[in-house]
């Protein structure tokens, strides 16, 4: 027979053990299924603690996603830039993990150039009044719709110039998003051989304008602000015209090359069809802009 004290550690044993097998299991906030361990075993979410409300986690969290060199967003940049079209890809073939999603590329892109537009400095998608007044072939047709605006809010031109480039500067990081559906148009319209589903035109689109943001909006311009500085320590001038029509050729060249690369590897066409849908498309992203500007300014001409 077992003595009290025996007794009492037997039957306070298993309820021990019972007590700890049940906090073992939680509740799943995603899917409200019990879990055990660290993870759901029904959809993979994290068992939540203390420590991952505290701002060291956070922090180190944030640092290790966005500074981590074999991060998705490093790893799918650094694809983005190098091999054209590779992305677009995997995405349709379903290797998606691995990677940034088209939308979300296009939105780091597009985030990354209104961060960096600043520091640029040269005119992209913010065109503010005085450009549309002066750079475009209905430039005379903008000023009297600006004039008469102004007029009818009971403001002087420079008031409403101001008030103006303030609402193209929130409107233009939304309205970018216009150019990545037609795009996906003129691709389907150029590969419809292919019968692929327009949503592959798609995903192409968005990792094609991801790129369009950092090559044509920061890298190009970068290098333009390096040949006007080297002329003006030269002793020579360049017009912002002349400047801003070879930085469009030098631009559509870029584009048209890797557009070649992309069209190759995505759709599988030919180098003779590559080069003449290459030029194509390359075209069309320069009337796409135009349109874009075109719209951006009677949207923020009536929002002013």
């Amino acid at each position: 027979m077992l003595s009290v004290t025996e007794e009492k550690g037997a039957t306070e044993e298993p309820a021990k053990a019972s007590r700890e097998d049940v906090s073992a299991y939680w509740s799943c906030p995603s899917c409200g299924r019990q879990a055990s361990g660290g993870f759901c075993q029904n959809c993979g979410e994290k068992r939540s603690t203390a420590h991952d409300l505290s701002v060291v986690h956070f922090l180190s969290h944030a640092g290790e996603l966005f500074f981590h060199w074999d991060s998705k967003i490093f790893r799918s940049l650094r694809l983005l830039l190098t091999r054209p079209g590779y992305l677009a890809v995997e995405y349709v073939r379903g290797c998606r993990k691995p990677y940034i999603r088209p939308f979300q590329m296009f939105f780091i892109a597009n985030l990354l150039y209104f961060l960096l537009f600043p520091v640029i400095g040269w005119t992209g998608l913010k065109t503010p009044m005085n450009v549309y007044k002066k750079m475009f072939s209905y430039s005379d047709w903008a000023s009297r719709m600006a004039d008469h605006r102004a007029a009818a809010k009971g403001m002087s031109a420079t008031e409403f110039a101001h008030a103006f480039d303030h609402v193209i500067d929130v409107q233009s990081r939304s309205l970018v998003l216009v150019m990545v559906p037609i795009f996906a148009f003129v691709v389907f319209f150029l590969e419809w051989r292919k019968h692929r589903f327009y949503g592959e035109h798609l995903a192409f689109s968005f990792y094609f304008y991801a790129f369009w943001l950092i090559a044509s909006l920061m890298v190009v311009p970068f290098a333009g602000s390096c040949v006007i500085l080297a002329t003006n320590r030269l002793g020579g001038h360049l017009s912002d015209r002349t400047m801003d029509r070879w930085m469009s050729l030098v631009g559509l060249a870029f584009i048209a090359s890797y557009l070649f690369i992309s069209l190759r590897r995505f759709y599988g066409d030919g180098i003779f069809l590559a080069v003449v849908k290459a030029g194509l498309l390359s075209m069309a992203t320069y009337y796409i802009l135009q349109f874009y500007r075109l719209v951006l300014f009677v949207t923020a001409l009536y929002s002013t």
